[in-house]
């Protein structure tokens, strides 16, 4: 993690941890319940992140090497990042697609035990990360507080204590 960003919860370690987690909860058939669906969410949502900081990476370095900004569309393309930065943005597309069919799905689920409500809290403060304030704040501290407790029915924590490095 670069030293000059603040980590906000649910750090991608965490939300990991949270989909391997709810994963691990799901009904025997893959794909079914909320806690598969906040899973499948979540790793598309690491996804998204991690491949837009590899494109920002790369669009870093074509400013910084090529003068990226002032290049017209055709010298961009030929740049030698260029092809991995496509293939990058065509994923993206698709992915973002993905995701909106993903969290669509989970809007129209109903959790009916706490791994799938609390899997809804994760991808809610995933969600509300971007815009942050009380919104963020609220749900960080709820997913807090749940992570340290246990489920009554089958004893498996409710989620991987948040990550605070």
């Amino acid at each position: 993690m670069a030293k000059d960003r603040v980590p906000t919860l649910p750090s991608r370690r965490a939300a990991i941890g949270v989909a391997a987690s709810l994963s691990a909860a799901t009904t025997p058939r893959a794909g079914e319940g909320v806690s598969a669906l906040c899973a499948e969410w979540l790793a598309l949502d690491l996804e998204i992140d991690q491949l837009s900081l590899r494109w920002s990476s790369l669009e870093l370095q074509a400013a910084r090497e090529f003068d990226w900004f002032k290049l017209s569309t055709a010298k961009r393309r030929a740049l030698p990042m260029a092809a991995e930065m496509a293939d990058i943005d065509a994923r993206l597309e698709q992915l973002f697609k993905d995701r909106a069919k993903g969290l669509k799905a989970l809007r129209r689920t109903k959790a009916t035990e706490a791994h799938g409500a609390f899997g809804k809290l994760v991808v809610a403060a995933r969600i509300s990360q971007q815009d942050g304030g009380d919104v963020h704040a609220l749900l960080t501290e709820a997913i807090e507080t749940l992570a340290t407790l246990k489920c009554p029915s089958c004893g498996a924590p409710f989620a991987p204590a948040p990550d605070r490095s």
